[in-house]
């Protein structure tokens, strides 16, 4: 009888594993951010000038960047192509997010990089790619585009309203996870049968799973009415949030739980009411919110009290202990008082697995754009003579500025800070200011 390997919980099940991750944006970024908490190695390589404005190219960095190294390499030199073909010799897996039509120019597709290292293994997220093309797969994309595409954004804004829901990385993040099964599971196919596949997804992909109960057509189905738009608040009168003496609830319940409702004190007349929406309305508003949940709870009804993001890094917060918090429950927060960006943050951990019988790695935070360029190219064999020159002459780079944040700061015009970020004026970017100590940032 085979027995069962014991867990080693000072192990992660990815501890080694080499990771060239040329994504960008988020979720690229954050398909490879998952990989690292599980101990993969991840070096991160975007361009010497950057492609993005700061909210993207940097603010987003914040948390799907986190656990990586970073270098800036020109690869359309044929110095910088050289640093890149080393760095793909050097790994297993390479990650890129782009379309079709761009794999190929860019040198990034699949038998290009196996001629550079064979065996390598290659992931590949984009915006509306999918197993048989189509008209639209050689379109980029982000998050916006594929909801509008999708009937997201009709769904939550309305028809005649359409708006995008939670403005920020909905889906992306959704596709990041998809991406991170993706590798898994071509890592586990190599490792089982010694062959290299391609592991892909999109945006779109992981969208069409979200939108699959509204695809389905039949006789007698009826017309679009599910709530949406900036007033919806819930399904029906008895699936609604409700206002409380001191802050919000959200009720849970059906038609057949009204005798239940009927004996919660505070409810009596709730059976024979004409209109239940403004008769839970109005008793609400007569006790708390405590009150209620442990009212409704004690009847079996279901219920539960919003919390907002600053209550739950109020209650869930830490300073960064080397710890990914999977014994705090849903939320933990780690406090990093010297983040590398020069300023206090907050993060929510990096954790969504609990694995028993491996270690999740507590991440680092996100280094500056570049900051281990140098690192990372002399571990790739070239010598300290050679990386300065090839800073020297912008085949590789340091930084993409002078602050890890753009930054009006003392006696440094942002026009000074470094001409990569483009034409921007002062007011523009001076929302931070690097030489404040007052104050976190909250990337969450």
């Amino acid at each position: 009888m085979i027995q069962k390997p014991e867990a080693d919980l000072t192990k992660g099940w990815l501890d080694g594993l080499r990771v060239l991750d040329l994504t960008n944006v988020i979720a690229g970024p954050h398909s490879t951010a998952f990989l690292a908490r599980f101990g993969a190695e991840v070096t991160k390589v975007e361009p010497v000038v950057p492609m993005y404005d700061p909210l993207i190219g940097t603010l987003f960095a914040f948390q799907s960047d986190m656990g990586k190294r970073s270098a800036l390499v020109d690869i359309n030199t044929a110095e910088g192509r050289e640093a890149f073909n080393r760095l793909v010799r050097s790994a297993d897996l390479v990650v890129i997010n782009a379309p079709d039509r761009q794999m190929k120019s860019l040198g990034f597709d699949h038998d290009s990089l196996q001629r550079i290292n064979p065996g390598v293994l290659f992931c590949r997220l984009d915006c509306l790619g999918g197993p048989m093309a189509a008209g639209k797969t050689n379109y980029i994309g982000y998050d916006d585009i594929i909801q509008a595409n999708s009937g997201i954004m009709s769904r939550f804004g309305g028809v005649d309203t359409p708006e995008e829901h939670a403005h920020l990385g909905t889906l992306d993040v959704n596709c990041g996870f998809a991406g991170g099964l993706a590798m898994a599971v071509g890592l586990y196919h190599k490792a089982k049968t010694g062959r290299v596949s391609r592991a892909r997804t999109s945006l779109s992909a992981v969208t069409n799973l979200a939108q699959l109960p509204f695809c389905f057509d039949y006789a007698g189905l009826e017309d679009f009415d599910e709530p949406s738009g900036r007033q919806a608040m819930g399904n029906h009168a008895l699936s609604h949030f409700y206002a409380t003496s001191d802050d919000w609830i959200f009720l849970d319940a059906e038609t057949s739980d009204l005798e239940k409702l009927e004996s919660i004190e505070g409810l009596a007349g709730i059976t024979t009411t004409a209109d239940i929406q403004v008769f839970l309305t109005v008793a609400f508003q007569q006790a708390s919110a405590e009150k209620w949940v442990q009212r409704l709870q004690l009847a079996d009804i279901a219920v539960a009290q919003p919390q907002s993001i600053e209550t739950l890094r109020d209650d869930n917060s830490r300073i960064a202990d080397g710890t990914v918090g999977v014994e705090r429950g849903s939320f933990a927060f780690s406090v990093y008082p010297d983040h590398p960006s020069g300023h206090r943050l907050t993060q929510i951990d990096h954790y969504a697995i609990r694995p028993k019988n491996a270690h999740i790695k507590a991440i680092t935070p996100t280094e500056a754009h570049g900051h281990s360029t140098c690192e990372i190219l002399a571990d790739v064999g070239y010598t300290t003579e050679q990386i300065d020159s090839m800073v020297a002459r912008g085949i590789v780079g340091l930084g993409w500025g002078k602050t890890f944040l753009p930054a009006d700061t003392a006696g440094m015009p942002v026009s000074g800070l470094d001409a990569s970020f483009g034409a921007v004026d002062t007011e523009t970017v001076s929302w931070i200011d690097t030489e404040s100590t007052e104050g976190d940032l909250f990337i969450t």
